[in-house]
């Protein structure tokens, strides 16, 4: 793996790469740190999860490779993950479901960059250019995917529910009782992390 791409809600778009994380040891997979770090972000920072094709294919691929590194597997899906391919598919009628497609189809500001197959060796090889050309791909990926959640949000089923559960029905409706409760809501609200791959 030579990045993540992951987003606070509101916030800045962040994409740690290999460059990011100290030389591993020659005993260490080249990427053991920073799947350290995005296990970190799945299972202990974020609130959901937010994907396209990530229960199917990013997910299998994280969990192989923290189980190789040592790992714990990441937790079983719930409905703190919503995939976007599997909302857009079941309530879009376009000509196909990929990403790009539908992010092109709903007038997104923001377009996809290729990856050939030549610039991903290179980035693999540590060539500073291509792992820039790589990064910045993996960074318009999650303001795609951020921009198409806002237009796809409301087809989502079964949205994740964010607030602290321990606020009672009856004290949410109280504007005053539950004012604590609702400003720690909008601060939950900015902590969702939002990842594409």
């Amino acid at each position: 793996m030579l990045c993540f791409g992951y987003k606070l809600l509101g916030g800045k778009t962040q994409v740690p790469s290999l460059a990011d994380f100290p030389r591993p040891s020659k005993k260490e997979e080249p990427d053991a740190r920073l799947l350290k770090f995005v296990h970190k972000v799945l299972t202990e920072d974020a609130d959901i999860i937010v994907s396209w094709y990530g229960k199917e294919y990013d997910r299998k691929f994280l969990n192989s490779r923290m189980l190789m590194v040592g790992l714990p597997p990441l937790p079983p899906l719930n409905s703190e993950h919503v995939d976007l391919y599997f909302t857009a598919r079941g309530n879009l009628k376009l000509h196909a479901n990929r990403l790009q497609s539908v992010s092109e189809a709903l007038g997104c500001p923001y377009s996809k960059t290729p990856v050939r197959a030549d610039i991903w060796r290179m980035a693999m090889r540590e060539d500073p250019q291509a792992m820039r050309y790589i990064i910045d791909h993996c960074k318009r990926d999650v303001d795609i995917l951020v921009w198409c959640y806002m237009k796809l949000r409301p087809f989502v089923r079964q949205h994740p529910y964010v607030a602290d559960r321990r606020c009672s029905s009856r004290a949410a409706e109280s504007a005053t009782s539950c004012a604590e409760h609702r400003a720690d809501h909008a601060r939950r609200m900015r902590r969702w992390r939002l990842v594409a791959a």
